[in-house]
């Protein structure tokens, strides 16, 4: 039993380490703040807040293991979020039905879609066929997706999103479950078949690894890192479409914390820029994990959301320490002296 808990630790060292955390920080927040931690309200809150980051996660998480990083999806996201708005609001009138409502959402959802794959199509061919270094591509396009959002709204948020659209945000189905939260399982469960089921996530992998070998295997590396930042792209255009729906409104500055927050989710799910490497079940213990530490964080009144950010960048600093340790014989010690290879 000790025998295969070991092979399973040295096999799995992010997932062992994530449910360590998970539990440390439970028994924390169950020894400080038990009798809130520990309520309906307080965790009907936590799978209503993480949906929406937690889905970008999922799609800058496809970036990552294909050796590149996007830190556009925000900006973008919202982008074409505010274009999402602007239409729904302009074809929404009073009186409308349930059914008329629906309509106009869907077209408005389409919106989204064909933006976000157009943002992933000038990523990638930044990337792919003018060879420019991922992170100065997406921060540049960063930039003018939120130069373009501001000139189109001056700042303000627009506001006319469909009701229909709000009270499904945050309707409850069979009771206890969240529509956010059945969105992002939705797209969780896709993206961990795509990864592990498909010739596609073996392509990406092998990018990942190594882009060389991957173009002498006959894969066509540029249209699959082309591919892959247009299905990032989209699916976190509709975590921003979720920040929608909670917010009522759309914005060119929403969401700007998610950029790091989902880099560290990534990085503390052993998803790291270097490519190849990561599993998605990781990135969901990730996810839910510094969601906790937000909510637990908003527990204590005599702290803020700027706390959770401190604990999340010493956090980060931990565990890049730690990747840096880790073997595929498991966590192991540079010994005094030897130099590493």
């Amino acid at each position: 039993m000790l025998a295969k808990i070991k092979e399973f630790s040295s096999k799995n060292n992010y997932t062992v380490m994530l449910l360590a955390l998970m539990v440390i920080l439970l028994i924390f927040f169950t020894i400080t703040k038990g009798g809130t931690l520990w309520t309906v309200g307080t965790w009907k809150g936590i799978v209503m807040q993480f949906p929406e980051f937690g889905l970008m996660t999922i799609g800058v998480m496809f970036c990552f293991i294909s050796g590149n990083i996007d830190m556009s999806f925000v900006a973008l996201g919202d982008f074409a979020a505010i274009m999402a708005v602007r239409y729904m609001a302009a074809h929404t009138t009073e009186g409308m039905s349930n059914g008329q409502q629906a309509g106009v959402i869907l077209v408005g959802l389409l919106i989204v879609a064909v933006v976000g794959a157009i943002g992933g199509i000038i990523n990638g061919v930044l990337i792919a066929y003018l060879n420019i270094p991922p992170v100065m591509a997406t921060i540049a396009m960063q930039l003018v997706w939120l130069g373009l959002s501001t000139a189109l709204t001056q700042g303000y948020a627009v506001t006319g999103v469909p009701a229909l659209y709000t009270e499904v945000g945050h309707m409850m189905l069979f009771g206890f479950l969240p529509v956010p939260l059945l969105v992002f399982l939705i797209v969780f469960a896709i993206a961990a078949f795509l990864l592990k089921f498909t010739t596609y996530g073996k392509k990406l992998y092998m990018i990942g690894t190594n882009v060389k070998a991957a173009r002498f295997s006959a894969i066509n590396t540029k249209g699959m890192i082309i591919g892959t930042f247009v299905l990032a792209d989209i699916i976190c255009c509709y975590g921003c479409m979720l920040m929608v729906s909670s917010m009522n409104s759309a914005k060119a500055d929403y969401g700007t914390s998610y950029v790091m927050s989902v880099i560290l989710i990534l990085v503390l799910a052993g998803v790291l820029p270097d490519g190849g490497m990561g599993k998605i079940f990781n990135v969901l213990l990730a996810v839910v994990s510094i969601q906790i530490i937000s909510s637990g964080v908003n527990m204590f009144s005599n702290l803020n959301p700027y706390h959770a950010s401190l604990i999340w960048g010493g956090l980060l600093i931990i565990v890049l320490i730690l990747s840096t340790k880790f073997t595929g014989g498991g966590f192991k010690l540079r010994k005094p002296g030897k130099k590493s290879k």
